[in-house]
């Protein structure tokens, strides 16, 4: 089988992550310690940011995101429904309503040419998401909002590292939330996340926020929450952290192969706005034979999923938010498969996998 992920850290690199959580073991001291106060330094400065705040998890990033900007019950938040629906699950858990925009058909990611009919006087922020490590157009959507007097979040949980004209993705906005769930381009082994922001006094208002509201011990002055990177995986991404470049430029030798090779089929391939990079976090194709490309790469022992198989707007649990139709986000949801990509993945078994879609789509 050739997966679509492998999450197996290469030798030299386990070797060094063990090393790593022994010694916070050896340490006894296992939350808000050194490794993570290390990784915040590390990972704002290899995203050209002032400020980092490690987290639970990329939702919780998101949410300490809204609630340190004043975002609230009865505030609308924009967003896109093609991602994952923990984008909109942090909206509602800060009592704020998600409103759903169409996006770009070529690039997949939020279109600022349906922003400004949704914006309303309640209308407090925009939450842009960099899909698949793909940035979206904050040029312009950064314009809108500076017009309609709102912030911006960056959801850049699939985005480490992804540029436009050279400013690294969570420079855009007022605070961008990633996640380093294990499957993300800098992954943990468990649950983590991390907010970025070039504003220290709301960098240090999250820090409260995260830490459950309390400005000294037992005094809670903030209505915050615990969500709080652990010195475990802040040790794990401490090592891995230092590989992040190298992986993404695998990469991206990966993806400009399968661009390559995969070119004259009846496929296309997510655009990357200009002067933007793509960090490659999936490799996704549309085509509108997916389904039955899905099974016949099964068969063949190549393993492909879809992301994401449902329009977040038109699952149970969200469709009350459901105001308008969005016509490319449900076109795109049934043509869109995720093919293998990691840093590790052989030239050979890529040949493997371009050599079966090409000998599908023959038949």
């Amino acid at each position: 089988m050739i997966p679509l992920i492998d999450l197996k850290p290469e030798k030299d690199l386990a070797k060094a992550i063990k090393q790593s959580v022994l010694r916070v073991i050896d340490s006894q001291s296992y939350i808000l310690g050194n490794q993570l106060e290390t990784f915040e330094k590390s990972f704002a400065k290899i995203n050209k940011a002032k400020e980092a705040i490690g987290v639970g998890n990329g939702t919780d990033a998101l949410r300490l995101s809204l609630r340190s900007l004043g975002i609230s019950y009865g505030d609308k938040v924009i967003t896109v429904s093609l991602t994952s629906p923990f984008t909109a699950i942090a909206i509602i858990e800060e009592g704020a309503i998600p409103i759903f925009c169409d996006v770009d058909p070529n690039t997949w990611t939020l279109d600022p040419h349906d922003i400004e009919r949704h914006i309303d006087k309640k209308t407090k922020a925009i939450m842009p998401v960099h899909l698949y490590g793909n940035p979206a157009e904050m040029r312009a959507i950064k314009k809108i909002a500076k017009d309609h007097n709102l912030k911006i979040i960056e959801d850049a949980c699939q985005a480490h590292l992804a540029k436009i004209d050279e400013i690294p993705v969570g420079n855009w906005g007022d605070a961008a939330a990633f996640s380093f769930y294990p499957t993300k381009n800098l992954g943990a082994m468990g649950d983590a996340g991390a907010i970025i922001t070039n504003n220290k006094e709301l960098a240090n208002h999250i820090k409260i926020l995260r830490h459950g509201g309390q400005t000294q011990r037992f005094w809670h002055v903030y209505k915050g929450f615990n969500s709080r990177l652990d010195e475990i995986q802040a040790a794990i991404l401490n090592v891995k952290i230092k590989s992040l470049r190298h992986h993404n430029r695998q990469r991206a030798i990966i993806a400009q192969r399968y661009k390559k090779e995969l070119a004259n089929l009846p496929l296309s391939f997510q655009a990357v706005i200009e002067g933007g990079k793509s960090v490659n976090h999936l490799f996704v194709i549309k085509t509108d034979k997916r389904d039955k490309l899905h099974t016949f790469l099964l068969q063949k022992g190549i393993q492909t999923d879809v992301y994401y198989p449902h329009p977040t707007h038109l699952q149970p649990a969200f469709r009350k938010f459901a105001k308008t139709p969005l016509p490319v986000t449900e076109k795109l949801t049934a043509k869109l498969l995720a093919l293998p990509l990691f840093p590790n993945l052989s030239e050979k078994d890529q040949y493997t996998v371009i050599k079966q879609i090409k000998k599908f789509f023959k038949s």
